[in-house]
């Protein structure tokens, strides 16, 4: 390697890096065109298919559990009772976004479709604790007391009702008794 060869190798880093500039100089600084989006001003709007913070209609919601056996990190969890009626009461449903890494599993397995991607996706907070979402806002024994009232009322109706139908049962076999013994006397 001569000097022949140096003197070559600086003209072509010379015309490759203008080159380059020529191209950047084109498509890079057009007035006409702006890339940039000016951030807190200025949001971007997601994709139609975008995964941003997890959201659930908890009027829909039916605590199956499906959601938080499906999650592969357990960010879900969920507390449920049994109501009156037999089906599950949500007690508490709450999702650490700081542990979720949004793949979706939850969303696809939710039977009622309450659970979905929201298009939210900044949220700069100071502790780890804020970083978990409740979506249950009443307090959590209030409900259970409630449900727990609620129960117990069914089973008092229930037990009125079968008591109603044994005194019920025992009027019609007296009387079906006493229906026999007017034959007798007569005859």
């Amino acid at each position: 390697m001569g000097l022949k060869a140096y003197i070559n190798d600086i003209v072509e880093a010379v015309v490759t890096t203008a080159k380059g500039m020529r191209i950047t100089a084109r498509y890079g600084v057009n007035a006409k065109e702006e890339i940039t989006q000016q951030y807190p001003e200025e949001r971007r709007q997601p994709e139609e298919r975008f995964r941003g913070f997890l959201h659930n209609d908890i009027a829909r919601c039916t605590a199956c559990t499906m959601c938080s056996k499906v999650c592969p990190v357990d960010c879900i969890t969920l507390e449920s009772v049994r109501g009156a009626d037999k089906k599950l009461v949500l007690v508490s449903y709450d999702i650490n976004i700081a542990r979720c890494m949004y793949c979706g599993l939850c969303v696809e397995v939710c039977p009622p479709k309450s659970l979905t991607h929201s298009e939210k996706y900044e949220n700069a907070l100071f502790s780890r604790g804020d970083f978990t979402l409740h979506f249950v806002k009443e307090d959590p024994d209030a409900i259970k007391a409630r449900v727990a009232k609620q129960v117990a009322e069914a089973a008092a109706k229930a037990a009125e009702a079968a008591k109603a139908a044994e005194a019920a049962k025992a009027a019609e076999a007296a009387k079906a008794a006493v229906a026999e013994t007017e034959p007798e006397k007569q005859g």
